[in-house]
């Protein structure tokens, strides 16, 4: 897997980094991401970046552009075309030049609830700061369906083209909104409704690797599942999260999940030590009885819908698991 974020903003310049990436380190797939705010900033959001902020944290939000209800209701449709998301399109068509086929690749997109939280200028790393988006689901809830319905059908749009231009699937990320920051009725209201159109609009372009990443604890894999995607990602090692073993028996999906990634502790797969890395890949396959759940996709992408270059005369791709043999355990 790979995420890479903005260098000298230049669509050029990600790409061979990330084909650099993936020539050293041998990815599965790639998962293509400019910056965490590209979408807010998309819509007008103004932010300055800060050397003491670490790449997770990103810059800096100088000017939110909602900031009262009436600013969600003047919220209007992105030229997907154009601007910030037009880079990211040229990062998909020239990723497709160059890999043709090797491994698929996904583009990021936030959730429509989460683009229009970071509307508002609100941080992401805490659930209790989300009092501004909290207020209007409560007190001007048409003005949050508007804005919402605007998001879902940016996007859609976006995800129908970055799919065109050659990414095999989008990677949808709810971030801050699990159990601790929302109810499941108010997701059911304010989330679910408006989630579905991203990947809809991928899958009526042949998208075959589509991922629902739930972010933080407590997440609601139920109510979620249900979603048209090939893979389910969390964190499977919160003590508030299912584990893999319970993930498994509860949805049909490949699950994406088992290695140490929260920023208050040290990033096990990029940080190390290699036992570490080596002990919690075992204790994933030995929770899943062999199955092929690895802690990245667990998904192999035998044929390339993208292969030729050509969307239109291009074959179907197909995902299957692969199965990673640890000592002591049968296979499934």
């Amino acid at each position: 897997m790979g995420i890479i974020t903005r260098q000298n903003g230049q669509p050029d310049t990600l790409v061979a980094n990330l084909l650099e990436q993936n020539r050293r380190f041998g990815w599965d797939f790639i998962k293509v991401q400019l910056t965490a705010t590209y979408y807010s900033e998309a819509w007008g959001c103004k932010y300055r970046s800060d050397p003491q902020r670490s790449p997770i944290e990103g810059p800096v939000i100088e000017e939110p552009i909602v900031k009262c209800a009436y600013n969600l209701r003047k919220l209007r449709k992105l030229d997907h075309q154009k601007g910030i998301l037009g880079e990211q399109l040229k990062v998909s068509r020239l990723l497709r030049e160059a890999l043709k086929g090797s491994i698929p690749y996904a583009h990021t997109v936030f959730s429509p609830l989460t683009v229009v939280r970071q509307l508002t200028g609100t941080p992401v790393q805490n659930p209790t700061e989300i009092t501004l988006i909290k207020q209007f689901m409560k007190e001007e809830p048409e003005a949050m369906h508007h804005a919402l319905s605007v998001v879902s059908q940016s996007l859609a749009d976006y995800a129908r083209e970055a799919i065109r231009a050659g990414a095999d699937g989008m990677f949808i990320t709810t971030t801050v909104w699990s159990r601790d920051a929302i109810t499941e009725e108010e997701y059911k209201i304010f989330g679910g409704p408006y989630d579905p159109a991203i990947y809809e609009a991928a899958i009526q372009e042949v998208a075959t690797f589509n991922i629902l990443h739930l972010c933080r604890e407590n997440i609601m894999l139920d109510l979620l599942s249900d979603y048209p995607v090939q893979i389910l990602s969390y964190d499977a090692l919160s003590s508030r999260n299912p584990s893999l073993q319970e993930a498994m028996g509860r949805t049909d999906k490949a699950i994406w999940g088992g290695l140490t990634h929260k920023t208050s502790v040290p990033d096990t797969l990029l940080e190390g030590p290699v036992g570490t890395i080596v002990a919690q890949v075992h204790a994933a396959l030995e929770q899943t009885g062999g199955m092929a759940v690895p802690p990245w996709s667990g998904l192999h992408h035998f044929s390339s819908r993208r292969a030729s270059g050509s969307p239109a005369s291009c074959e179907r791709s197909h995902l299957t698991c692969r199965r990673f043999p640890v000592p002591g355990i049968k296979a499934g």
